[in-house]
């Protein structure tokens, strides 16, 4: 079953989506030009430098990719009836350790793209990126991605295209849902890319922050209805 069974408002899903933009900006100006969320793109850039003959460029993309799977699994483990007993909250804590992870990669310095360190913090933020991506998967009852625009892209035209066809009031507020959260997308990359170039390193903290918005956020939901979900 999800680790999270309980939708996010539009307004927690609009957060995730900017820091889901924001870490990938930030991985690839600071991190050695890696797409942490985007794996599909790790491996196409992966597969480009092997087409040419660049192994250690293939290499470069491999620590994301096994960690953004490990991250994933953690998820899935963590799914489970005894995890869940043992934790009590188990989206507050993988989004807790999510906040931890990235804050502790502002602290890494910035080195060469095939340097152990930079490899190393993009790994990190490819783990941290699996734990949100896998946790968080649904606004208002309607499934989306919050670390990847791609599939939500897909999701906002056969929406809107049922909405101005059909005049369905309920694709329409999945069409603005939508195209809230891939606004929140772009404008996290933007931030991120901005940011990235002002304070480096340290611009991840950025995500950290509006994560740590979310965290808060769900903790009052939680207060509000602890039955509903365990967060």
């Amino acid at each position: 079953m999800p680790l999270r069974s309980r939708p996010e408002p539009v307004a927690v899903a609009a957060l995730l989506t900017a820091a889901g933009g924001f870490l990938d900006a930030y991985t690839y100006v600071v991190r050695g030009g890696v797409m942490a969320n985007a794996q599909t793109g790790n491996l196409v850039l992966m597969a480009a430098s092997a087409g040419g003959c660049d192994w250690a460029g293939a290499a470069r993309h491999l620590p994301s990719l096994f960690a953004f799977l490990l991250g994933t699994a953690v998820v899935e483990a963590a799914s489970t009836p005894r995890w869940r007993r043992l934790t009590g909250r188990p989206v507050a804590v993988v989004l807790l350790a999510e906040i931890v992870l990235l804050a502790l990669v502002g602290l890494w310095p910035a080195a060469g793209p095939d340097t152990a360190t930079t490899l190393g913090a993009s790994a990190v933020v490819a783990f941290a990126a699996a734990l949100q991506m896998n946790t968080f998967r649904s606004v208002r009852g309607a499934a989306y991605s919050s670390t990847i625009a791609t599939g939500n892209l897909r999701s906002l035209v056969e929406v809107a295209h049922r909405w101005l066809s059909r005049g369905e009031r309920a694709a329409r507020r999945r069409a603005l849902d939508l195209a809230t959260i891939t606004s929140t997308f772009v404008a996290g990359a933007v931030l991120g890319a901005l940011a990235s170039r002002w304070w480096h390193e340290r611009a991840v903290w950025g995500a950290v922050a509006l994560l740590l918005v979310v965290l808060g956020r769900l903790a009052l939901d939680s207060r509000r209805a602890p039955a509903q979900d365990p967060a």
